[in-house]
């Protein structure tokens, strides 16, 4: 992504810095990570394997452990206190960690790729220094269960999140029930949406969900896992989305709130990933990819990463017969978040 950034012009403007994090300490971690947890995970970071790991989520598949482990994921999160603390001090507007957006993590457990999960730490960052309406919206096909489950009983931080059905993938929670607890009820935002949602069907529910929600809780900070995985190109996944629908949620998001901490989130289609994240990015900055060398060197000179207008996607519509199926399961959704969550939060 930083290469793209780079030959777009998207990084050398005198707003923009690219700062290189420090990790944090253990400590932040153990602000929402268990002691037990934290413990396992160093010492499977420096190599020893034990049966204990496992009982933490360790070793899995998803969550394989290997020597470096436990300092990879105090450098990510380092990455997001960076920002937050940017953010928090009036420095920056927008950060944007990459590699952050771990949303799956327990207290006690690794889950789903995520070893700490730095979006709750992040969030409890700005909650510590006197920010009292956090707006957390994740648009990652894969449900983020490990932040719902640390904000589910507060009114302090908006959750929304929009996913492909938990019926039809992993983790297999965020449904529309889902609504928080106690103080919380009505806080919790679940839109999951059937497999093959494309573009229009995407665009239209992020729009019908998030656009009233934010204006009504008008947040303070904005925390954002832009996750890419609900392109149709996405091995892991079933949404038929492309970047263009992309475009129009972050520039929606963007437009929510001057303050807004990015969170990159899965992707597993690597160079799509890129495209969409530097699309992203230039977004955030009001900027529009400029490639000063466009037409001196033929296409196939640029490897994989493609040239020009080539950042975008095709548009990809669903075809008729299935495109009705979807709608009535979106429409029903929908249905159910104005009906039992739009009073709560005060929509009209």
């Amino acid at each position: 992504m930083y290469e793209l950034c780079y030959r777009y012009n998207l990084l050398n403007h005198s707003w923009i810095e690219v700062i290189k994090p420090e990790p944090a300490g253990e400590e932040a971690m153990l602000s929402f990570h268990t002691k037990e947890y934290v413990d396992v995970l160093k010492k499977a970071g420096n190599g020893q394997f034990g049966f204990k790991m496992f009982e933490h989520g360790l070793g899995t598949s998803d969550n394989p452990v290997f020597e470096g482990i436990f300092d990879y994921s105090l450098l990510v999160l380092g990455a997001t206190l960076k920002g937050a603390e940017c953010i928090a001090s009036g420095d920056a507007e927008v950060a944007f960690n990459l590699n952050g957006g771990l949303h799956h993590a327990k207290p006690d457990s690794a889950e789903g790729f995520c070893y700490v999960n730095d979006v709750v730490i992040g969030i409890n960052y700005f909650l510590e220094h006197g920010y009292k309406r956090i707006l957390y919206i994740d648009i990652d096909a894969h449900h983020g269960n490990g932040v719902q489950g640390a904000f589910y009983d507060t009114d302090k931080v908006l959750f929304i999140s929009l996913h492909q059905d938990g019926h039809t993938i992993y983790p297999g929670t965020g449904f529309e029930n889902e609504m928080g607890s106690g103080k919380g009820l009505g806080y919790t935002v679940n839109v999951p949406l059937p497999a093959y949602t494309d573009d229009d069907v995407y665009v239209r529910t992020f729009k019908d969900v998030f656009v009233p929600l934010s204006e009504v809780y008008n947040p303070e900070i904005v925390v954002a896992q832009i996750g890419l995985d609900t392109l149709k190109k996405d091995p892991l996944t079933s949404l038929m989305c492309t970047n263009n629908s992309y475009r129009k949620v972050i520039s929606e998001i963007k437009r929510s709130c001057p303050r807004v901490l990015v969170l990159g989130g899965g992707g597993y289609s690597i160079n799509d990933v890129v495209r969409g994240w530097t699309l992203a990015w230039a977004i955030l900055n009001n900027l529009q990819p400029n490639d000063p060398y466009e037409g001196l060197i033929a296409g196939e000179m640029y490897g994989h990463e493609r040239a020009g207008d080539d950042l975008y996607d095709e548009p990809y519509m669903l075809p008729p017969y299935l495109k009705e199926d979807v709608n009535k399961f979106v429409d029903a959704k929908l249905d159910f978040i104005r009906k039992n969550i739009f009073p709560i939060i005060g929509v009209k």
